[in-house]
């Protein structure tokens, strides 16, 4: 019985030569817009491509269709993290599960440095002085000669390291274990708070597990200090949020740049939305006109992969939120 594609209308049009290409006998069953998909179509599902245009206005449509797929053997998603808890839906009823982990590497990492050159030279306050039309000169501080750690050694914080190399900063590698390979010096993942009293900036790009939700702690953020800068591309669980809040009201952190929050969204009367020094975008530093291509080519290579029956990249094992990851 030959296998069947659920996709969107917008990835089946974009790619379909590619797909007959790659598996001629493939059949499709395509999310048209948010209209209802036939509960025949949806028992015929067996693999299933979550593309970067579902998200975010018709992911619960998707996401619907793809649990009641009872056939389904294969799920691939363009995110890289699958912490989420319906990710463990689906590997709990021995689904394959595949990520697109690397394709929003670059821009994440871009908006890493973003924050980081924004912070340095205090541009939330020259925006604020601009809306006021008041001309306030300052000296800018500069990142070259900075220390930084770069927590996490997946393609995001491989990224993020190499372009503050590229801006003169000094890079350092915070994983739980050096394999002997890396580009920078390596200190574990055990010494978070040591590593930051060492370092002028701290990049989070860590997966959230088990072990690593709440590892900046309170200590970890007042160790960086009151001139130090903290920017955080993972999940929000991973930071004691509180008590980064405190530090920047207080003086004793001299800046930030989140990604992510919890929860997200983050409610209007937060009091994280008025810190200073502190930067916020809505957990969209992935989200840019060529990460959705990047997506569909890790899952159209894992799909000659699956035709082929070999191995397939960036593969699951489980997502329960007892064992996440990313």
């Amino acid at each position: 019985m030959a296998d069947v594609l659920f996709c969107t209308d917008t990835f089946f049009a974009e790619n379909e030569d590619r797909l007959r290409s790659i598996a001629p006998d493939l059949e499709y069953v395509t999310l048209v817009g948010d209209e209802p998909v036939a509960d025949d179509d949806i028992e015929r599902i067996t693999l299933t491509f979550f593309s970067h245009d579902a998200w975010p206005e018709r992911a619960p449509s998707f996401i619907g269709v793809a649990l009641r797929a009872t056939n389904l053997r294969w799920f691939h998603t363009m995110s890289a993290g699958v912490d989420s808890p319906i990710f463990s839906t689906f590997t709990d009823r021995g689904v394959r599960l595949t990520t697109s982990s690397g394709s929003s590497a670059a821009p994440i990492a871009r908006t890493a440095m973003m924050y980081l050159l924004a912070l340095s030279r205090d541009l939330p306050s020259m925006i604020r002085s601009q809306d006021r039309a008041e001309w306030n000169w300052h000296r800018w501080v500069e990142l070259d000669g900075r220390s930084i750690a770069v927590v996490g050694w997946g393609p995001i914080g491989q990224e993020v390291a190499r372009l503050a190399d590229a801006f003169g900063m000094e890079p350092t590698i915070v994983r739980r274990a050096a394999h002997g390979d890396e580009p920078y010096p390596v200190q574990p993942l055990t010494e978070l708070e040591r590593v930051a009293a060492d370092h002028d900036v701290m990049v989070v790009a860590l997966p959230l597990t088990p072990d690593t939700t709440g590892i900046v702690t309170a200590n970890v953020i007042d160790a960086l200090g009151a001139h130090g800068l903290f920017v955080n591309v993972g999940r929000g669980e991973l930071v004691d949020q509180a008590a980064l809040n405190a530090a920047l009201v207080e003086g004793r952190l001299g800046g930030a740049g989140l990604d992510v929050t919890t929860p997200e969204p983050l409610p209007a009367d937060d009091p994280l939305w008025s810190a200073p020094n502190l930067i916020i975008t809505p957990h969209n530093s992935g989200s840019t006109d060529g990460t959705g291509r990047r997506a569909a080519e890790a899952f159209l290579a894992n799909l000659e992969r699956w035709v082929a029956g070999e191995a397939m990249a960036n593969e699951v094992r489980s997502a329960s939120r007892t064992t996440r990851r990313t």
